[in-house]
């Protein structure tokens, strides 16, 4: 009779260990694949914009990137609506896309509408993530995945001489996110929700938050820094210290949230601007374009 031992070695755990990469669809602009075809026009302007979705091989964790056109096209459209500060100076309304603060002491800049210029880099991989299944703080490539850039104007909030508390909040309009067909568990990923002014070395700090309107849904934060928090109903993302600062290392509420849900069409957000208390001011008569500029982007997990 043949008897046969077998010993067995080391079990190795690479394949256990292994990340679950999962496929999804993001908003990109490398030149080659582009979510806004070129060229993207410059702000500040209030006019909808339109970006269509690429498909992601390995967008869970961005391992070897692989975009590829969808076979059926999606796309989502960004706008603004009952926006209460209409005439505006120079800045069109208080919500518009592609400014930013800095042209001159009266005009605010002229920049991309669409782009991939942050500010910020990830560099920790821990603030944004892309899929709902994780892995945390991976798969948004901020070189790669191209946001919308918002400017929400404190012009109006200067000529009011409106209050600064940090208990001061004030109505800015509706953000909304229109899909061209209904998707599942959609995640958006904020970058920079937050500035500050500097006169006479007095400093005031303000920030974006956002309020879900879109009945029977909620918000989970998947990744972010300290700043960005959802309150206790899931439909606010609020910044949660002071002071105010626009860097998402210190001061500025970044981070990404999942909306969860199937047949999602559409995505609403009331938009406000709340100050942080500091003594400083909205800004000056000789110097009147400040806000808040800030990006967003959206993945899903592959439909």
């Amino acid at each position: 009779m043949l008897i046969c031992i077998i010993i067995a070695g080391p079990v190795s755990t690479s394949l256990a260990q292994a990340p679950n990469v999962l496929s999804t669809y993001e908003l990109v602009q490398d030149g080659v694949n582009n979510s806004y075809q070129p060229p993207v026009p410059k702000g500040p302007t209030s006019i909808p914009q339109t970006m269509t979705f690429f498909y992601n091989k390995n967008g869970s964790t961005d391992e070897g990137i692989y975009f590829q056109k969808l076979k059926s096209e999606l796309s989502v459209t960004f706008s603004f609506d009952d926006q209460p500060y209409i005439n505006v100076p120079q800045h069109v309304t208080g919500m518009t896309f592609g400014a930013a603060s800095g042209a001159s002491s009266t005009h605010v800049r002229s920049v991309p509408v669409i782009n991939t210029n942050y500010y910020y880099a990830d560099t920790a991989r821990k603030i944004f993530t892309a899929h709902p299944q994780g892995p945390v703080g991976k798969g948004v490539n901020l070189f790669m995945n191209a946001g919308l850039q918002v400017f929400i104007s404190a012009k109006p909030l200067l000529a009011a001489n409106a209050p600064k508390t940090d208990t001061s909040r004030y109505y800015y309009g509706k953000l909304r996110l229109q899909f061209n067909k209904p998707v599942d568990n959609p995640v958006i990923s904020f970058i920079g929700l937050g500035a500050t002014t500097n006169f006479s070395d007095k400093r005031l700090g303000f920030a974006t938050e956002l309020e879900l309107q879109t009945p029977s849904l909620a918000l989970t934060k998947l990744s972010g820094n300290e700043e960005m928090q959802i309150d206790m109903t899931k439909t606010k993302i609020l910044h949660s210290k002071t002071p105010i600062t626009g860097n998402c290392d210190n001061g500025a509420a970044c981070g990404s949230v999942l909306i969860k849900g199937s047949q999602i069409s559409t995505l609403v957000f009331n938009v406000y601007l709340r100050p942080d208390g500091g003594p400083g001011a909205w800004g000056t008569e000789k110097v009147s374009n400040s806000g808040d500029m800030w990006h967003i982007t959206v993945s899903l997990p592959e439909q």
